[in-house]
């Protein structure tokens, strides 16, 4: 009896670390775009959303697997990111009340997104069905779904690449002074304008990633943007704004309340366990900031 306990937990533990991956990886996009232009970016889910459709449409037209197709999708969603940026996002950012304006405009453009690809391709869910969408690596008596080993894999990757990007690249350290100083980076003739495109294109480009990753086992429609946009935000709280090692973190964490959670109480009460426990750790947060301020 304690044998199959301990194996049922430690299936969960696998679970949660394989699905927390995808956690990280979105918190990761929201991460970077809040770290240096300081505003939230509420339509994060919807690019995962338009990355995932443009992974299903290169499939199912083109036959191009998923994973063979995160390089145009990462190269697409960039270039999408860095034009809303450039057209959409920039002219609110030197307004005074420019946190505002952009927090309601990104909240807009999701809605946007949601209901244009409800128009476009309906509220039908779409998947596909790839050769070794089921395959599972069996490790004594705990099993490893395939697709979501190769996404953890992959989640390990980026973090090492974007680890690597922001301390030892010249764009990095151009992107790392001006989140430290935005005033001081552009006196020393960083262009400002070009480091919002770049960076608001990474994101979109992670959201991308993530969104081909997804496809082999998951299901795409207009709304899908919305179960996993919260998760975002709560990774990106759990972790700390900015902090791209904090979201890697927070995402496998969260991911781990998830299945753990289920496990205890049902899966009925997986979400709600989480919420409370991200309510828990808001207060904590905000009690300890008081104590610094006093």
């Amino acid at each position: 009896m304690n044998g199959v306990f301990w194996d049922t937990v430690m299936q969960a533990v696998i679970n949660g670390i394989l699905i927390g991956g995808f956690y990280a990886l979105i918190g990761m996009g929201l991460n970077c775009i809040f770290g240096v232009m300081n505003i939230v970016n509420f339509c994060q889910g919807e690019l995962l959303m338009a990355g995932m459709y443009l992974s299903y449409f290169l499939y199912v037209y083109f036959g191009l697997d998923p994973y063979l197709a995160v390089p145009l999708v990462v190269a697409a969603m960039f270039v999408f990111g860095g034009v809303l940026q450039n057209f959409l996002i920039t002219p609110f950012l030197d307004r005074d009340d420019a946190d505002i304006n952009v927090l309601f405009l990104t909240a807009g453009l999701g809605m946007l997104f949601q209901n244009l690809a409800l128009i476009g391709f309906g509220a039908d869910y779409r998947s596909i069905r790839t050769p070794y969408a089921q395959d599972v690596i069996h490790l004594m008596n705990l099993s490893i779904s395939y697709p979501k080993l190769v996404s953890l894999i992959t989640l390990l990757c980026v973090t090492a690449l974007l680890f690597l990007f922001f301390k030892y690249s010249r764009p990095g350290k151009m992107i790392r002074a001006t989140a430290q100083n935005q005033i001081g980076a552009r006196l020393t003739g960083v262009n400002i304008k070009w480091i919002y495109i770049v960076i608001y294109g990474l994101g979109a480009a992670l959201a991308g990633i993530a969104g081909c990753l997804l496809m082999p086992f998951y299901f795409v429609h207009p709304m899908v943007g919305a179960t996993f946009q919260l998760r975002a935000f709560i990774v990106v709280v759990m972790g700390g704004l900015g902090s791209i090692r904090g979201a890697f973190a927070a995402g496998l964490a969260l991911g781990l309340m998830e299945t753990l959670g289920a496990l205890a109480a049902g899966p009925a009460f997986k979400d709600s366990i989480v919420f409370i426990t991200f309510i828990l750790i808001l207060i904590a947060r905000q009690r300890l900031a008081l104590r610094r301020a006093r």
